[in-house]
């Protein structure tokens, strides 16, 4: 007998048509590029095999291998960057509108870049789909002003729960404080 399982819920960062072509258009030069070496590469060692000793084959095996590498990066970061793209068009074309409610606020390690995090545990809540909990290290520059009981706009696939979540608003301002001649004096 099969069960059904669900999704496990991802949070999204929406990627723009511009982002993905630069990261497909880097793959895609990487993945040519470093393929293209490696074809070039072993076939100028194997072709050398008989005019050089073994220790250029090394080297050359040692370039092709590197190749084989660059390539395979190109490739992930091609195909990486179309899948991100599917699921944020998906994500505009199907999701529902939801609330994340923040349970937890706790600090995380800072990103590669040196971008200061937070990691939320939220509960994930909306029409169409069961509520859901999930954690996630979000950048601190975006989310850092969440506190517990904070509740966020999101908008959630029903479908594969890959979702997203908008950074809070800001408190409303004070009112100004009445003019002078307002004021009654005791």
């Amino acid at each position: 007998m099969a069960s059904t399982r669900a999704h496990e819920p991802v949070l999204l960062d929406p990627k723009g048509p511009v982002i993905t072509a630069v990261a497909c258009t880097v793959g895609a030069v990487l993945f040519l590029g470093a393929g293209g070496a490696f074809v070039y590469v072993t076939v100028r060692t194997v072709a050398d095999l008989d005019a050089t000793g073994t220790g250029w084959v090394w080297v050359g095996a040692g370039l092709a291998l590197a190749a084989a590498f660059v390539a395979c990066v190109g490739l992930s970061t091609l195909l990486s960057a179309r899948e991100e793209r599917r699921a944020t068009l998906r994500l505009a074309a199907l999701g529902v509108d939801a609330t994340a409610l923040v349970l937890a606020v706790a600090s995380a390690p800072p990103t590669n870049d040196y971008y200061d995090q937070v990691r939320l545990l939220m509960r994930i809540s909306g029409p169409g789909f069961e509520p859901f909990e999930c954690s996630n290290e979000v950048p601190n520059y975006r989310f850092g002003s969440a506190t517990q009981g904070t509740v966020l706009s999101a908008r959630v696939d029903p479908v594969t729960r890959a979702f997203t979540i908008e950074r809070p608003t800001a408190p409303p301002a004070p009112p100004p404080p009445p003019p002078p001649e307002a004021r009654t004096e005791a």
